[in-house]
């Protein structure tokens, strides 16, 4: 299992869109699990967990674009059930959690979108508006509440006063 896991989190992210810094499996998993503590200090261990080891079957699928498996659902489900199997065949901690874990986890994977996204602009990356952008529609569409998005708007605004980025940029 150990080799699968330090295999997964090399998989490398974002291979279809311009980077200007690399980031693996690894990088977005400590990232995803840092914000779900910004937005839940008190989460569970399970979902913390989970945000590790959310992707390490990328490592089996490849990094496949949200973009393409929303169009696709019939492949996001074929992925679904390879990404499962690779879990169950390899021993990967897959623990149970909560609707309400679900949520927060998808909402620490967005986010993380959005503020890798925006470091890369602060890098002068301009591609990377439009994941930004889509990354904010996402999360604008999900049922949060007050208290959640006004944590994630300030995440968004401390990454954009530390890369000194306006919205016009």
């Amino acid at each position: 299992m150990i080799t699968e896991l330090r295999g997964g989190f090399n998989v490398k992210r974002f291979h279809t869109t311009h980077r200007t810094q690399e980031e693996t499996v690894g990088h977005h998993s400590a990232n995803v699990a840092a914000i779900l503590l910004r937005l839940d200090p008190k989460c569970s261990r399970d979902l913390l967990v989970v945000a590790l080891m959310h992707d390490i079957p990328e490592v089996y699928t490849g990094d496949v674009p949200a973009p393409f498996k929303w169009d696709n659902p019939d492949i996001k489900q074929g992925l679904d059930w390879g990404e499962q199997d690779y879990i169950d065949d390899n021993e990967i901690p897959d623990p149970k959690i909560t609707p309400r874990e679900q949520k927060l986890l998808k909402l620490a994977d967005m986010l993380d979108l959005v503020l890798s996204s925006l470091e890369e602009m602060g890098r002068g990356n301009m591609y990377a508006k439009q994941l930004v952008q889509n990354g904010q529609e996402y999360i604008a569409g999900m049922d949060i509440g007050y208290e959640l998005m006004y944590t994630c708007e300030q995440m968004v605004l401390e990454v954009k006063s530390k890369w000194q980025l306006t919205t016009s940029r």
